[in-house]
């Protein structure tokens, strides 16, 4: 007798076992793609730390090498050195988790390949240890790209501390968050000294206000540069160049700021003002040398004036009906011809003297026609026919009235050597004055001479070009620092029809 009622049961029965085990499988299957995906590894031990399961990743760039039956420790490694082996086996044996344990292993090329291991203890139902599982992960590529960040980060530091400038990274509010090994010997101060501190401990104009201004100057950008003056350790002063520069560290502003030790190069520019001031000093006494034959005219007039004057005051009072109205004349003519002569003197004693006289006020029309006055004699030595056209109301400029004698006395003399090569009855110079829209003073020297060589107009004005056979090459150069010096500047051209023209301009008062 058949029992048709069975069939279905036993069905059943079978559906039921495979639901389980379709989805233990589905659920490997997810676990294993998880591991693939996430994981370079995943690896189980025994309660003796022997492997007893490895599965690899598909995406590993070489053959993994199968260790099972191994401990981790029993295969060859690179690293950790041996302390580092014996806290990971501390771990292992006390059944801890552990996370992030790295080791080497060598590569056939020689090489190292890094792997970053995790695991987790597994006990049985009763609570006794029975292993390990956990993943690994290759880290080879980060390893080497921090390998190469350290590597780069010392060779870093070895430039900024060999460097001969002083290295500090500030912090916004100005506290020095790092230095180099210079600053730590240039200012007297450890490193440990100067990391925390602000820039008040060595920099003596700084303060929280100075801090601030310097921060404002960064703000729109580029590199900022000034000059201060540090104080060592030890309580040395030196004076130092500044460039600071701001920028973005992990979303912080921070403030670098590199500083060179400059007192060499301030006593070089001391040493050269007054190799310039000596030699500006020798320019003016040579140009004196050239007028001599002036200098002793326009004093003989004055010595001459005034023995003819007293010969005619002693006449008016010998005579039998003295007048005494006509000597007091010649008495007054004799103090005016002794004050011309003693201002003739007096100028001739300041142009010479290497200290400049105070600044002043000074009248350019005046001081030209002093020039003209005394450089008289050589004007007419060379046949040169001089005009001025001097304009009226001109305003005063401030500065020293013997520089800027020398600088008008320098272009006359220069236009009469230029003009020696032509035939008399065309050397002509013509000094003019004029003020212009911005109420600067503009001085005109122009000849008649065979004009300026093109190629050589650019260095005229550099120290020690000269054009002439026994020339010194520094009249011209110096000219220009004076009218520099007076906010001033000194250019040439051509002059029309023929001849060359040096203009000089400053500002007056008034601008």
């Amino acid at each position: 007798m058949q029992h048709p009622i069975q069939a279905p049961s036993v069905a059943l029965d079978s559906n039921e076992r495979k639901r389980p085990e379709e989805a233990l499988r589905e659920s490997e299957e997810r676990f294993r793609t998880l591991v693939q995906f996430s994981f370079d590894v995943y690896w189980e031990t025994d309660a003796q730390h022997r492997f007893i399961r490895q599965e690899f990743a598909e995406t590993l760039p070489e053959p993994p090498v199968s260790e099972i039956g191994r401990t981790r420790w029993e295969v060859p490694y690179l690293e950790p050195d041996a302390d580092g082996w014996r806290k990971h086996r501390e771990i292992l044996d006390a059944h801890l988790p552990f996370r992030d344990f790295e080791l080497a292993r060598p590569t056939p090329d020689g090489g190292k390949r890094y792997i970053s291991v995790s695991g987790l203890p597994i006990f049985d139902e009763m609570g006794n240890f029975v292993g390990y599982r956990g993943v690994g992960r290759h880290v080879t590529e980060r390893k080497r790209a921090e390998q190469a960040l350290i590597e780069s980060e010392a060779r870093f530091r070895t430039f900024v501390d060999h460097a001969t400038d002083t290295f500090m990274l500030h912090s916004e509010d100005g506290r020095v968050l790092d230095v180099n090994r210079n600053a730590c010997e240039s200012l007297g101060y450890s490193r440990a000294e100067l990391v925390g501190a602000t820039g008040a401990l060595f920099d003596l104009e700084m303060d929280e206000a100075t801090w601030r201004s310097n921060r404002e100057r960064l703000k729109a950008g580029g590199i900022a540069t000034l000059e201060r003056r540090y104080c060592r350790k030890d309580g040395t002063v030196f004076p130092v160049e500044v460039r600071m520069r701001e920028f973005c560290e992990g979303g912080q502003s921070r403030i670098i700021c590199l500083s060179r030790d400059i007192t060499e190069r301030k006593r070089t520019a001391e040493t050269f003002r007054e190799m310039q001031a000596e030699l500006t000093h020798a320019n003016r006494a040579a140009a004196m040398g050239q007028v001599t034959a002036s200098v002793t005219h326009e004093l003989s007039q004055p010595i001459t004036a005034m023995f003819c004057n007293a010969e005619a005051a002693l006449n008016w009072l010998g005579s039998p009906s003295p007048n005494l109205e006509k000597a007091r004349q010649a008495l007054a003519s004799i103090v005016a011809e002794a004050k011309r002569g003693g201002e003739i003197i007096s100028w001739i004693r300041s142009l010479i003297k290497k200290a400049p006289a105070p600044q002043e006020s000074v009248d350019v029309n005046s001081a030209i026609l002093d020039v003209i006055t005394i450089a008289r004699s050589e004007l007419f030595k060379h046949d040169v026919l001089i005009e001025t056209d001097l304009a009226r109301g001109l305003p005063l400029v401030k500065g020293y009235r013997v520089q800027l004698q020398q600088v008008v006395l320098n272009l006359i003399l220069n236009a009469i050597e230029a003009m020696d090569v032509l035939d008399v009855g065309g050397r002509e110079l013509r000094i003019s004055s004029a003020a212009d829209a911005s109420n600067l003073v503009v001085v005109s020297v122009r000849d008649t001479g065979p004009g300026l060589d093109v190629a050589s107009v650019d260095r005229l004005f550099e120290p020690f070009y000269t054009t002439k056979p026994n020339g010194t090459g520094m009249g011209l150069s110096i000219c220009q620092s004076i009218i520099e010096a007076h906010g001033g500047r000194l250019w040439t051209g051509a002059n029309e029809p023929r001849g060359a023209v040096f203009q000089f301009s400053l500002p007056s008062e008034q601008g």
